[in-house]
């Protein structure tokens, strides 16, 4: 029973870290603007030389928007916005098979289209932010030491701290960070940096166990006999190891580590419930 409770202590470790990695990249998405970037570079991919960005941008700033809208319009919506832009001279030649095509019949099939630079912009903007988050995991891990094998050591010795820490389990939140304080929905750079950082300085004071930067020497050996080669390189390789799979868990996201915390806390309170009536 205590390794299990020990184990499930870990996962909330990890699935606290892996909040802290969201909040971080929700603050670099805002202060890189992603969105808007990638957004920029696929509708311009789509338009080529028939409709230029700063056109579709100026429509949309009469409409109080910004190009992140876009990520949002329908192919109907797109239609209308397209009756806001004055098309110059010959932008919309070769956009449609027929040479004798209207104005509104070209308007229709650049609609039609719009769908399909959307969903690309939807896939390039999905697999980025993996990757973001799968870089930022790991520098957050380096950063903090968060070394699991070393975590789950600590844990297992103190089960007083290991059993406090799987009782706050099930008043995790998977969007305590971004949805509490609304950045999501916050353009404001600054907003949403003091809210995320808010939130990380709190996280990390709730969990010291995952603060291991001072640990490092310990961690590595450093301060054994440096004769024991065998002992030096041991520790190396299990810090390696350590901080590579848990950069590889983090990397999973806050949503996938929220739904294993729910499913180990259940079966941590049906464990607990047998206890009692066997007792």
């Amino acid at each position: 029973m205590s390794t299990f409770q020990t184990l499930l202590a870990l996962v909330v470790l990890v699935y606290v870290l892996s909040v802290i990695v969201q909040a971080v990249q929700d603050v670099l998405k805002s202060f890189l603007d992603t969105k808007a970037g990638t957004l920029k570079e696929i509708i311009t991919q789509f338009m080529g030389e028939h409709l230029t960005l700063p056109q579709v941008e100026n429509a949309l700033q009469k409409r109080g928007l910004d190009i992140t809208a876009l990520d949002h319009f329908s192919k109907e919506e797109f239609r209308i916005l397209l009756d806001g832009i004055n098309f110059e001279g010959t932008q919309l030649q070769g956009l449609v098979a027929k040479e004798q095509a209207t104005l509104e019949e070209a308007k229709d099939h650049v609609a039609a289209a719009f769908e399909g630079a959307r969903a690309k912009f939807q896939r390039v903007y999905a697999i980025k932010n993996k990757k973001f988050a799968a870089l930022i995991s790991f520098l957050v891990v380096l950063a903090l030491n968060a070394n699991p094998i070393m975590i789950y050591e600590e844990l297992a010795a103190d089960q007083v701290m290991a059993q406090a820490i799987v009782g706050r389990a099930e008043k995790a939140d998977p969007a305590k960070c971004s949805a509490n304080n609304k950045t999501q929905q916050s353009s404001d750079l600054s907003a949403t940096y003091a809210a995320n950082r808010n939130c990380i300085k709190t996280t990390l004071k709730d969990y010291p166990v995952l603060v291991r930067w001072s640990k490092w020497c310990d961690d590595l050996g450093l301060k054994k006999d440096p004769n024991e080669q065998n002992a030096l390189g041991q520790a190396i390789l299990r810090t390696i190891a350590g901080l590579a799979v848990m950069g590889v868990l983090v990397s999973l996201g806050a949503p996938f580590w929220n739904d294993v915390l729910k499913g180990a806390t259940g079966i941590n309170n049906a464990l607990n419930s047998g206890s009692k009536k066997t007792s």
